[in-house]
């Protein structure tokens, strides 16, 4: 079976993004918090609000505009080779690897879909433990999730037996839903979905997954 799956927060802990934002505010005397959501707020208009960027030209207009909001000179913009490192380290879960191998080795075939970008990814499948066998990022779609035409484009190369898993609830879940996919929705926060946009199972992570896989692929 085909499983797609999101990666930053699915696959990824990306909580030391955040810590690297709250860091620099502090090393600086700046408020962690204030300049965390104005990265998370340009992010949504920059992806969304223009014509689709590539995400590290993204993150660089990002930083340029929290500087701009936070009147804080060329200080978040200075440091985007930082922030770039930060994402490169990034972490899986911890029960990520293992339960990927066990997928694969069930004969499950793993597809990233991610808002992510080459240059990024290449470390992103070392963390993982080299357990993904296909990427698809916004370079072919020439989009960002959530948009349909990104999910389109997935539709395209997976095969008709096919579940994706995800953490991101707009991001994932409710496009899956407008598409018609089985999604499982990990949901690592405790959030309550929407009555009219339920996922087709919830996971509080990724260990029960096989053994869910296994029992829809028996069941349909």
């Amino acid at each position: 079976m085909d499983l797609t799956f999101d990666c930053y927060g699915t696959l990824l802990d990306t909580r030391a993004i955040r810590n690297w934002f709250l860091k620099i505010s502090q090393q600086n005397n700046l408020d962690g918090q204030a300049a965390w959501h104005q990265f998370e707020s340009w992010e949504d208009r920059l992806m969304y609000g223009e014509p689709t960027l590539p995400y590290l030209v993204l993150l660089k207009r990002n930083l340029a505009y929290i500087d701009m909001t936070l009147k804080t000179g060329t200080l978040f913009s200075d440091q985007l080779s930082q922030l770039i490192a930060a994402y490169q380290a990034l972490e899986p879960w911890p029960e990520v690897v293992t339960t990927l191998r066990q997928l694969r080795l069930a004969g499950n075939w793993v597809i990233l879909m991610s808002n992510s970008t080459p240059e990024l990814m290449t470390a992103h499948l070392k963390s993982l433990g080299h357990q993904v066998d296909q990427v698809i990022l916004p370079e072919q779609t020439g989009c960002y999730k959530p948009e349909i035409k990104f999910f389109k484009y997935a539709a395209q190369q997976v095969s008709h037996d096919h579940i994706h898993v995800a953490m991101g609830y707009w991001w994932d879940v409710i496009p899956c839903r407008k598409m018609g996919w089985p999604v499982v929705w990990i949901n690592r926060n405790g959030l309550t979905a929407f009555a009219d946009n339920q996922p087709t199972a919830t996971l509080p992570n990724l260990t029960g997954l096989p053994k869910f896989i296994q029992q829809f692929s028996e069941s349909n």
